[in-house]
């Protein structure tokens, strides 16, 4: 069970509950929960926020209650990460247009299908994976992960396992599918970033994440700048602001709670002409340590997007109710096709001659040989 440990097996897990038995929750009990972490991040040492949810609504993220509540803590040193959501399409882009994962301010990320190898050659992003813009130009999401086909323990007993019975691996694991869960594999590697870094501000930890994603061949859009890896995220010296071009609209806020984004200067400034899209695109800031240069990242900025698609007014702000509903990201209905994969002794071998999966200490992935739930270690 040591192989089945995560991206962060040591780290304090304070977990918040806000959804019921069918993975619902009201947006509103999500957005206490943002602000119980907020209120209570000093007395257990809250670096790093996962959100593996969604909401209803498509909205812009100034406008979003949600997304205001997870940039409070974005301004206040903590981490977030979010799931990209599992309503893509495999015909194109499908947009990010939910809250939180619509947020400039935290890290999106999109599911990646393993193609039930250690090798990241064949990897691929899950068709289910949204991606694209938002309604406010942003792409998404910043970097992927393995979400698909995912192993993990379940309570002996639970209405999971009796709701999924199929999907139950040996009485205590269970294999399920969802941006839910490559978000944590994120929210994870960036707490190993903090714990080398603990000065970080969440722009560096992002920034660290995005430098070292590994390309996606694939459909390389839909993963954003890449596959998240781990082992050289952590040992990002001198990481670039992924949100730099956003700086000057970030002001004290009118509270007295710290940070916050002036959307009203940010609409004007744009509205007007004096903020050009290409002056917040990826493609302005220092990149050139990644594997991005052949992705065309400035195709997925702001230049092919007209002002006028934005039509903010089809959105008012009555329409973002805190009664609004979110939702998990699970596609809990993903189908392994036969067994679980079990890695070979080349394979292993593969991995361990990897230079990219070498971690500054040294250390190296060491899938284990004849392991049947290997799946889940698959992960670079």
């Amino acid at each position: 069970t040591e192989y089945l440990a995560g991206a962060a097996p040591t780290a304090p897990i304070v977990s918040l509950d806000v959804m019921d038995d069918s993975g619902t929750a009201l947006t509103s009990d999500v957005i206490s929960a943002a602000q119980w972490i907020l209120d209570h991040k000093g007395e257990y040492n809250i670096q790093v926020a996962n959100f593996s949810l969604h909401s209803l609504r498509p909205s812009n993220f100034f406008r979003d209650p949600l997304d205001q509540a997870v940039e409070k803590l974005w301004f206040n040193g903590v981490v977030v990460v979010a799931a990209a959501g599992n309503y893509g399409v495999e015909t194109g882009p499908s947009g990010v247009k939910y809250a939180p994962g619509n947020d400039p301010f935290v890290i999106t990320v999109g599911a990646l299908d393993l193609g039930g190898t250690t090798k990241t050659s064949d990897d691929v992003a899950a068709p289910w994976s949204a991606y694209g813009h938002t309604y406010d130009g942003f792409a998404k999401p910043e970097l992927s992960a393995a979400g698909r086909y995912m192993v993990g323990p379940v309570p002996a007993g639970s209405s999971l396992t009796a709701d999924k019975p199929d999907k139950v691996y040996y009485g205590r694991w269970m294999q399920l599918s969802g941006t839910s869960f490559a978000a944590p594999i994120v929210a994870g590697t960036a707490a190993q970033i903090l714990a080398r870094h603990p000065n970080w501000t969440p722009d560096q930890v992002k920034g660290a994440l995005m430098v070292t994603a590994r390309a996606v061949f694939k459909n390389p859009q839909a993963a954003g700048l890449g596959e998240l890896t781990a082992s050289k995220a952590v040992g990002v010296v001198n990481p670039p602001n992924p949100n730099a071009g956003l700086n000057r609209f970030v002001t004290s806020g009118s509270d007295g709670s710290g940070s916050a984004f002036n959307a009203l200067a940010w609409t004007d400034a744009v509205a007007s002409g004096d903020l050009a899209w290409s002056d917040l695109a990826w493609s302005d800031l220092a990149w050139s340590d990644s594997n991005v240069a052949s992705l065309a990242w400035s195709d997925l900025a702001w230049s092919d997007l007209a002002w006028t698609d934005l039509a903010w007014s089809d959105l008012a702000w009555t329409d973002m109710a805190w009664t609004d509903s979110s939702t998990e990201d699970a596609a809990e209905g993903d189908t392994l096709p036969g067994e679980p994969y079990t890695a070979v002794a080349t394979e292993v071998a593969e991995a361990q001659a990897d230079p990219a999966l070498v971690a500054p200490d040294g250390t190296v992935a060491d899938p284990p040989v004849g392991d049947s739930l290997t799946d889940v270690i698959a992960t670079p």
